[in-house]
């Protein structure tokens, strides 16, 4: 393996990644796919994966690999600036650049309302029949999947929260125990339900919503135990802001209004797991028409006379 691997090179570390590239830290390969494998290191996961993978927070992007010839339970290790699987250079990352995701960008209500717009026309040419993207959609489907019809109760408990964190309201897990439901819920490595969560604390967390994002995360967090560990470490990434590039790509062109960019993002998300990035995207756009809805009303009551205190702030400062 040692010759196999020594060209193998990391150019890019996901800026959660790079916590777990401290010499001398420990682990295992948890598991292995075609382009890529999960690694623990101490309790810091990492992907290894090919270069066209894409960037997300806990990627290690390489060239000069080949992921499926190795196993799960090999021994992972770090040595200065070279990743070691059972004691044999598989990659140096002494060159790499970190990734991280761009600061969101300035926004106005109707920027999101024309970000929306264009999704909604992209969504409806969308297969989304798989997991819960469908739920992204600005009207349900006539026709709801067998996992989307189970998830209805938590996607409704889910929408409420965060509608009711947006009015200020203070939010307890108690009032929300349907949510649970969405955890694990759904096939793949990383669960539709997980996937949809991930998406709304990202979005969330990028427009400053951070008291509602620790109301959600509160009502999660004990309840991890439902999916498994490397679901698990993709929502503990979420919460702190971070997912997939593309993922971070359609929110930001849609808040923008940057409906030329929406068409390819949303593709890009669609090129992500079985409907993992679709699902994600939905639970984002819960938010954002969240958002939508709250701003709309607040500049109705401004209009009327009734805001008392001049117009609705519409940047990400107070959306």
């Amino acid at each position: 393996m040692s010759e196999r691997f020594d060209g193998g090179a990391v150019i890019e570390v996901g800026v959660l990644a790079r916590r777990a590239l401290r010499s001398g830290r420990r682990g295992r390969i948890a598991a292995v796919f075609e382009r890529s494998l999960y690694a623990v290191l101490d309790d810091c996961w990492i992907c290894i994966g090919v270069k066209d993978l894409g960037s997300g927070p806990l990627h290690l992007l390489c060239t000069g690999i080949e992921p499926r010839l190795l196993v799960p339970g090999q021994e992972v290790a770090i040595v200065d600036t070279m990743l070691l699987v059972d004691g044999m250079r598989f990659a140096g990352f002494e060159t790499a650049s970190v990734w991280a995701p761009p600061p969101s960008p300035e926004w106005t209500l109707d920027s999101l309302r024309a970000g929306l717009a264009m999704v909604d026309r992209v969504w409806l040419r969308l297969p989304v029949e798989q997991g819960l993207a469908a739920s992204g959609g600005v009207q349900p489907p006539a026709r709801p999947s067998r996992v989307l019809a189970a998830a209805a109760p938590a996607l409704a408990a889910l929408r409420r929260l965060i509608e009711a964190g947006l009015r200020g309201e203070r939010c307890v897990p108690r009032d929300y125990p349907e949510i649970v439901e969405l955890i694990g819920l759904g096939p793949g490595l990383t669960p539709s339900g997980d996937d949809l969560i991930g998406g709304a604390l990202v979005a969330l967390a990028g427009l400053g919503r951070l008291a509602t994002r620790d109301a959600l995360w509160k009502t999660c967090r004990a309840h991890l135990g439902r999916t498994n560990e490397i679901s698990a470490a993709h929502l503990h990434s979420a919460v702190l802001g971070f997912a997939a590039a593309a993922l971070h790509e359609a929110i930001d062109a849609t808040i923008g209004g940057r409906v030329d960019r929406i068409k390819s993002a949303v593709a890009a998300l669609s090129r992500i797991g079985q409907s993992s990035g679709l699902d994600a995207f939905a639970g984002a756009l819960m938010v954002l028409r969240a958002i939508e809805c709250r701003l709309l009303n607040d500049s109705a009551l401004h209009h009327a006379g009734l805001a008392g205190n001049g117009p609705p702030t519409r940047s990400i400062a107070g959306a």
